[in-house]
Parts: structure tokens; sequence; C-alpha cells
């Protein structure tokens, strides 16, 4: 998927739309209340866009197996997940170096690293078990996960400790946020060209996220403590990382997974959005510095911030910058030094066995069978004189 020119747009439209989404979480000044309003949609960026980047990732995975998957190598099989976890490594490292730069926000790389490594057993799974074992992740994982924080308190150190945060206490837990990647991987290994699958995952994105959305106000609206764990679990506030709020962020995610790839099937609408899908193409880069961008303004600007210049600032800057890169350059620079980092050999071809016609050690010489003997004719008589 390298090649630009088989890189299905719809999804890097759809990538950039969840950095995007970031931004205004992370920047946004919400001013005015109503969806319609130029802020007050400003809601719909918190935790959604965050849940749509990690399941594109587990998209990202399913592509980066589809070889493997095709040919059932074991060998292929083998260099796909070393792959995956040079990946893991590396996301970890600059995960952690983002994270010391001491913004407010939380960075999700180095939880990303711990998800590839939990996804690892899954990546040869069909989708009808991936779905099954998504769904018994929302089932099952959030109960621990909301039990420990209940336990620990939201301002506790182990949020933030290493391998802990990113697997149990952090602000996206690994052994839930894992849903969203087997999801993704059941998307990616779908016809994403077809236009029923594409209006497939709208109708069913929509109604996943009617049932989990709906379900979780309507069971909130039964509860009488709202810090009890059974609030918790059923909570659909951003990042409560209940089940039911998990469903929804899968609803929308799918809903607009299937709604880019559909918008960017006309050439017209490709050209149109090529600053978001260029935005989506790069988002390791855009994601990365847009960190450092938060760190020179400080931390005022994501906690007291007093206009929405910044935000206006950064992505007309990330527009300009991915859309002149991928024109010119192509792969943006920290993912083409991801794809050097994480390249290996692929295993040799194995030679074509053999032909039993010809001469090998390994298979037995077959008889020679003697030609017939010529027979000899007597010479004819002399001529009478």
């Amino acid at each position: 998927m390298s090649d630009q020119r088989t890189r299905i747009v719809g999804v890097d439209t759809a990538r950039g739309l969840a950095v995007l989404g970031m931004f205004v979480a992370h920047l946004g000044l919400e001013r005015e209340v109503g969806l319609i309003t130029p802020t007050g949609w400003f809601f719909v960026a918190d935790g959604r866009p965050s849940a749509l980047f990690a399941m594109l990732a587990g998209v990202g995975l399913a592509f980066m197996t589809r070889r493997a998957a095709a040919s059932g190598d074991p060998a292929d099989w083998q260099r796909q997940r070393t792959r995956i976890l040079k990946r893991s490594g590396i996301l970890y490292a600059l995960g952690w170096a983002l994270t010391f730069l001491l913004t407010p926000v939380a960075v999700i790389l180095s939880s990303y690293a711990v998800m590839f490594v939990l996804a690892l057993p899954f990546l040869r799974l069909r989708t009808p078990a991936l779905l099954g074992w998504a769904a018994g992740v929302l089932a099952i994982a959030p109960v621990p996960v909301l039990a420990v924080r209940l336990a620990i308190g939201e301002g506790s150190e182990l949020r933030a400790m290493p391998l802990v945060g990113e697997l149990l206490t952090g602000y996206y837990p690994a052994i839930t946020w894992l849903a969203y990647l087997l999801i993704g991987i059941a998307v990616g290994r779908a016809n994403l060209r077809s236009v029923t699958v594409q209006t497939s995952f709208v109708l069913l994105g929509t109604a996943a996220a009617l049932v989990g959305y709906g379900a979780g106000a309507f069971l909130t609206s039964l509860t009488t403590d709202p810090d009890s764990l059974p609030a918790m679990l059923v909570s659909i506030e951003p990042h409560a990382d209940s089940g039911v709020e998990m469903l929804g962020n899968v609803g929308v995610a799918v809903a607009v997974v299937g709604l880019m790839l559909l918008i960017t099937r006309p050439a017209a609408l490709r050209v149109l959005l090529t600053p978001v899908s260029a935005t989506g193409a790069m988002s390791l880069t855009v994601y990365s510095l847009h960190i450092v961008y938060i760190r020179i303004l400080g931390n005022d600007a994501v906690w007291y911030p007093e206009s929405n210049w910044p935000l206006i600032w950064l992505i007309i800057g990330t527009f300009v910058f991915t859309t002149a890169w991928q024109l010119t350059l192509g792969k943006g620079p920290f993912e083409r030094a991801m794809s050097a980092m994480i390249r290996t050999r692929r295993p040799p071809t194995p030679p074509p066995p053999p032909s039993p016609y010809r001469q090998h050690p390994q298979y037995p010489q077959y008889p020679q069978h003697p030609s017939p003997p010529v027979p000899q004719y007597p010479p004819p008589p002399p001529p009478r004189p």
C-alpha cells in the first residue's frame, strides 16, 4: 500500500479526519452551543477521533498482512510479525519521547504499540472470529479496567506508569482498545472498493452508534451514583471506556470510513479532499509534529484557550505542508523513516520441483530399454557374366 497509485484514498481521508478531530479536541474553543453553529459541533471531537484512529490502525494491519493472508506462507507471516514488532518498538519509543515534552495531551502512540503486540495472535483469524473476539473484548474488558480506575482514582501515578498505563490504567487501555484494532482488521479485509461494502459500512455503523449511545444513555438514567462502578460501566462520556461508549465509537468509526470511501469515488472529490487525504497519509508525521506545536504554544493553549486561531493556523499549516510534500516527495518523512526501519528481507521463493524427466540425484533413473536389433540381410549375389 505504499505505492501512491494503489492507496485507497477514502481510508486516508478518514484517517485525516481523525487527525483533524484530535486537533480540535486538543486546541478547540467551543464558543457556541448547537450542532450547526461554528464551534457547537466540537463535542463530536471528544473521544471519537482517537477511536477512529485506533480502528484505522487495525485497517493498516490488515493491509500489511494482506499478502501473507492470501498466500498462507508461514515464512511470509513471520516476516510480517517481525515488521509489526519493529513498528511497535519504534512507536513506543516515539510515544514516550513526545510524552517527555510534558504537554497536557495524552500521547496515544505508546498505547498503539502495545495494542499492536496484543493483536498479533489474532492476525490469522477470519472475519467472523475477529468480530466475535472484538465483541467479547467490548463485553468483558471494561470491567477490570474501570474497576481498577475506580480503585486508584483519576489522578493516580499508576495511570502514567510505563506498560501498566498502556495496558490497563492509562488513558487508552490496550486491553479494551484492542477491540478497535480487531474490528479495523475485519474492515480492512473487506472489499473496500465495492459500493455495496461501502454503503453497508455506513448503515451498519450508524446502527451500531445508535445502539451503543442509546443503550448507554438509557442505562445511565437508571443509575443513582455517577461515581459508582455500575454507572461507569454504562457511561457514554468521552473516554469512559465502557462497552456501550466503545460500541458507539465503533459505529461512528465504521460509518465514517464507509462515507469517506463513497465520497472519494468521484475523481473531482478526491482532488478536492487532497489536503485531508494527504494529512491522513502522513498521520504519524502530523500527529507527532502537532505535539511539538502544542509544546511551543504552552499548556495554557490546551487548558485555557482564548481563541481558535492556534487551531486554525495548525490546520492551514498542516494542509499546506502535507499537500506540498505528497505532491512532490510522496510518502511523509516519518512514514518513510518507519518503512526503512521495519524493512525485512522477503523470504526467497523456493525453486520449482525438478522435472522427473531430468537426471536428478533425488529421483531414480528410469530404466533404459535397448533398441531392437537391426536385421542383418545377406549380401546380394554377384551379377552373372
